[in-house]
């Protein structure tokens, strides 16, 4: 089924304000769905649509994301995601479905373990093992290394982009599954213009994260706190590779891994229709 809209909404989270999309009847339960890094939550539209006659749907642009303020200080880590996505799901009724891409796939996972009661059901598209890997151990070089790539980040210049053609046909180059009409409309939503063309919206500091973050092995033991059913979709390409790993529902006191056919890390735009099925029966407890 598919509905018109979205309607933009805004909350604020730790002094930020923090912009979401919105389908559907405000009754209905809410579903929550979280881009990845560098990502928007426009990202979303086809998908959400799709969903809005059983749910009422909220795509939230990160912090330092889409329409969401920049966070000053370099404060990107998954405590700060977090505690975002928990004053959202507050603002929209506890508990909520969360649906998440990368990043917010692993966003989501830890908030079903810190937050127990203020999630339903989890389905994280790609969102486990490969993010922890790169993640820093603290110490004297962690931290020097730190310092260093955060000082760096100052003078990183803004990309400028001549186009919004020109940042379709970047997603492409990252994911030449996408047509040219879905990398247009993705692009048109992941851009703003500036002065000699256009600079994507998110924040070139979301590259930096605090100096002490969630180690690899600290995962795990938050995972086994989450009280509701857990879906882990995995595209078949990662999981030949060894970036995410369906075995990683092990972790989980109640889940199960979906490898999806001919699907890199963006199964939702990869395979949209496997992805809804899966969602579906997912919530139907079919799966």
């Amino acid at each position: 089924m598919t509905t018109t809209g979205p309607t933009q909404h805004f909350i604020e989270s730790q002094r930020l304000r923090l912009s979401y999309w919105a389908w559907g009847e405000r009754s209905r339960p809410p579903l929550i769905l979280l881009h990845g890094k560098r990502d928007h939550a426009r990202s979303w539209d086809a998908l959400a649509a799709e969903l809005a006659g059983e749910w009422h749907v909220a795509a939230a642009d990160l912090r330092g994301h889409g329409d969401s303020q920049w966070a000053i200080g370099s404060h990107y880590a998954f405590a700060d995601y977090i505690a975002d996505l928990v004053a959202l799901i507050e603002a929209l009724g506890a508990p909520a479905s969360l649906v998440g891409h990368s990043g917010g796939g692993l966003v989501a996972t830890l908030t079903a373990g810190l937050y127990p009661g203020h999630v339903r059901r989890v389905v994280a598209i790609e969102g486990t093992g490969a993010h922890l890997q790169r993640l820093p151990r603290a110490g004297p070089d962690a931290m020097r290394d730190w310092v260093d790539h955060t000082r760096g980040l100052e003078n990183r210049p803004g990309r400028i982009l001549s186009t919004v053609r020109a940042a379709a046909d970047r997603m492409r180059r990252g994911n030449p599954r996408l047509s040219p009409g879905r990398a247009q409309e993705l692009a048109a939503h992941a851009v703003r213009p500036a002065e000699g063309g256009y600079r994507w919206k998110f924040d070139p500091w979301v590259d930096s994260s605090n100096p002490v973050e969630l180690r690899p092995e600290e995962a795990p033991p938050i995972w086994a706190r989450v009280g509701c059913p857990v879906l882990l979709l995995v595209g078949e390409e990662a999981a030949e590779r060894g970036v995410q790993s369906p075995g990683d529902a092990r972790y989980f006191p109640d889940a199960r891994a979906v490898v999806v056919a001919d699907a890199g890390h963006w199964v939702h735009h990869d395979q949209p229709a496997a992805v809804l099925e899966a969602i579906r029966r997912f919530a139907d407890g079919d799966l």
